[in-house]
């Protein structure tokens, strides 16, 4: 099968062209082809042409985002675009902060079983300040997983048939953070998928690189991702989870349950419907 990389960007142009598209043009299995989707202004000529050679000879699509503004809609423009273009295809998804090991894409399909798993996932190295200082590796993951935490899934690992990202519904447009475990959320609710595990870290996390990063601590932005992951999902969420989740929310990023539960009381704006693409 076909593999295409999906990114997002702001654009941050020194982190493409310094921290992932090198991962990208160095993989010893190369994609068919690289989506670039900028959130906010376009890449200019000269530095679409400095993208175009960094990873050439591996075609690039340039886009802007057409829907919602931030990561989710961004890579719901990318998937419109493949969905059309590539429709048999596998979506590798990298953040423009990250970066895969040369090995990933070749070790993904080796591990897809010729195109018939629907999911494969590797393992993430979580990166701070240049030191690796975790090693997250998912296998047997369960829905119940992602309402509390996350496992090992994120966005920088996912690499799915295009389909079963388009069955899904794609990304919820509007969520600010969370994206990856409100789509794990969808996915796994969704029967009979095939879903392999490569159970080797092939995918590095550079946690808190960027202030705008969704992860950054006490971010303005994780404290939204916070609120509308709560009001799409909370419904499902037990007594405990709920506990173990706001506790986890917390130590991790130092927002409070109260001040979360004040953002979903007084924030009207920031209502989603889970699974957006059309």
């Amino acid at each position: 099968m076909e593999v295409v990389a999906l990114m997002a960007s702001m654009p941050r142009f020194d982190s493409l062209m310094n921290v992932s598209l090198p991962s990208i043009a160095n993989q010893t299995r190369p994609p068919e082809r690289i989506v670039l989707v900028t959130d906010r202004v376009a890449l200019t000529e000269s530095e679409q042409s400095d993208i175009t050679t960094a990873v050439s000879p591996i075609p690039v699509t340039f886009l802007i985002n057409e829907r919602c503004q931030g990561a989710a809609g961004s890579w719901n423009t990318g998937l419109a675009y493949i969905n059309e273009c590539h429709p048999k295809c596998y979506v590798a998804i990298l953040d423009d902060d990250d970066y895969w090991l040369t090995n990933h894409l070749e070790l993904c399909l080796t591990h897809s079983q010729r195109g018939a798993a629907s999911l494969l996932l590797s393992g993430i190295s979580v990166i701070k300040e240049g030191h690796a200082v975790a090693n997250n590796i998912p296998n047997n993951l369960k829905q119940s997983d992602f309402l509390v935490g996350n496992p090992g899934w994120q966005g920088s690992n996912t690499f799915a048939q295009c389909q079963l990202l388009i069955d899904a519904g794609g990304f919820s447009d509007g969520l600010v953070s969370s994206n990856d475990k409100d789509l794990a959320i969808r996915v796994l609710a969704i029967t009979n998928i095939k879903i392999e595990y490569t159970l080797a870290v092939t995918v590095c996390w550079n946690l808190g690189m960027h202030s705008t990063a969704l992860s950054a601590r006490g971010s303005r932005q994780k404290l939204l991702g916070c609120a509308q992951f709560i009001l799409l999902h909370g419904h499902r969420m037990t007594q405990p989870q709920k506990e173990q989740y706001f506790e986890r929310i917390s130590s991790l990023f130092a927002i409070s349950e109260q001040v979360i539960v004040n953002e979903m009381n007084t924030n009207k704006d920031i209502r989603i419907a889970a699974g957006s693409l059309s």
